[in-house]
């Protein structure tokens, strides 16, 4: 079983969500708890009155930015069982996480392969004091271990068991229910994707037409908001909210995802890491590169200023969703220096063909005009792809390693120059350098 805990803005959202699955068709409410009053002694509660009074609870205390406790909890796909002992399921993991005395509802969806049950609850109690949420998530995955074994279920780390991975699909304005179909790529990317960063988790949203941009409220965190943009990056029509979405991915959310994702990438960049220096060392050119990695399971993303200068890049493992920067992987993986790489690479150009006229002014009529040192070796078996080597006088040992130093300080030397000019330009190379 997998346990899956979110927070939010407003508790009667959540409930909303829910009573449009079971509208659709795809939902159905067990049970509701700790809902009596007096208004429903002989009415049936609809979905305005679950919110009502999820909503008035949360109102009780005015300091508590995120009162809603809204939790899924997902069996494996071959596991089935009955409507009552989902709701005993239910009934257990509120108890044991302290939500007892609470009022909640529970639904189970039937809109994916894996049996699944959302709960939504309040965590503020009567008295207005919040409910601690110290170690949530240690306690709830202790819960989830015991009510594997007290109900029989598959244990999820023997299954490998993860929330079903839907393909997602880039959101285009004016088609389809555009907030439906926001939230289900907002959710997707927050679910299956492991990223580090705001601008990585937008980069990842930018791959399905989606952009969140923060709104700074005074005093207050700040918020987010999600559009719809074009080709070029801009935005499309009104944004959306982040609690006005039916899983409200607010920027506590993201962030929570972000802190997650950063112990996820340090235990997968290995591999990554081994196939991209393996591209790069075999390509020519960034179309290379980009190729190389593509057929590996890697998508590069260059990142251009606006006079399309290459000025950042990131790597997508397609394989296991995690999206890194290139000084994530290491220094010979950022632009600038993939772009130094790729530049080497594009000079290490076969010799040039010589032709027959070339060969021709080689003759020893030409060499006596020109004469070579005295310990030059003969040219011997010159064909069509061959360049004649020349072998210069041997330098003196304390002239040698002036060269050797200036090719270690990034320096350029002639086989030309004299002992006192290397000297002079050895001493212009340790100067400091601005980079």
């Amino acid at each position: 079983m997998v346990a899956r805990i979110s927070s939010g803005s407003s508790p009667g959202g959540a409930v909303y969500y829910n009573e449009q699955k079971v509208e659709k068709g795809v939902a159905e409410r067990l049970a509701i708890r700790n809902f009596a009053t007096t208004q429903w002694v002989n009415a049936q509660p609809d979905p305005a009155m679950i919110a009502q009074k999820l909503n008035e609870r949360a109102a009780l205390s005015g300091r508590v930015k995120q009162p809603t406790f809204h939790v899924s909890l997902a069996l494996t796909s071959h596991e089935r069982i009955s409507a009552q002992d989902m709701v005993a399921i239910a009934d257990q993991y509120m108890q044991g996480m302290g939500y007892s005395r609470q009022p909640y509802a529970v639904y189970q969806h039937h809109d994916t392969e894996h049996p699944h049950v959302h709960i939504v609850s309040v965590r503020i109690d009567e008295q207005g004091r919040k409910l601690s949420d110290s170690y949530e998530r240690e306690k709830s995955n202790r819960l989830r271990q015991k009510i594997e074994l007290d109900f029989g279920l598959r244990i999820a780390e023997q299954v490998a068991l993860r929330p079903e991975r839907t393909a997602l699909k880039p959101v285009e304005y004016g088609q389809g229910n555009l907030r439906d179909e926001v939230s289900a790529v907002v959710q997707g990317v927050l679910r299956d994707f492991a990223f580090s960063t705001f601008p990585q988790f937008n980069q990842l949203l930018t791959i399905y037409n989606i952009q969140a941009t923060e709104i700074h409220r005074e005093g207050q965190k700040p918020g987010l908001l999600y559009s719809v943009i074009d080709t070029n990056g801009k935005p499309v029509g009104a944004g959306l909210k982040a609690s006005s979405l039916p899983h409200q991915p607010t920027r506590e959310t993201v962030e929570r995802r972000i802190k997650a994702g950063k112990k996820m990438k340090e235990d997968r960049a290995g591999r990554i890491r081994g196939l991209t220096r393996e591209a790069l060392d075999n390509s020519g050119n960034l179309s290379d590169f980009q190729k190389h990695l593509e057929r590996v399971g890697v998508s590069l993303i260059p990142h251009h200023n606006q006079g399309g200068v290459l000025h950042g890049i990131s790597y997508l493992d397609t394989k296991s969703r995690t999206i890194y920067t290139g000084s994530e992987l290491g220094k010979a993986f950022t632009a600038g220096s993939v772009s130094r790489t790729l530049t080497e690479n594009n000079q290490r150009i076969p010799v040039p063909e010589i032709k027959a006229d070339q060969k021709n002014s080689l003759s020893p009529t030409n060499e006596a005009k020109h004469p070579q040192p005295s310990n030059r070796q003969p040219i011997t078996n010159l064909n069509d792809t061959q360049q004649p080597t020349i072998r210069h006088p041997e330098p003196d040992q304390h002239t040698t390693m002036i060269r050797q130093l200036l090719r270690a300080l990034g320096g350029h030397d002639s086989m030309h120059e004299s002992e006192e000019d290397l000297k002079q330009m050895l001493k212009k190379s340790r100067k400091p350098r601005l980079s």
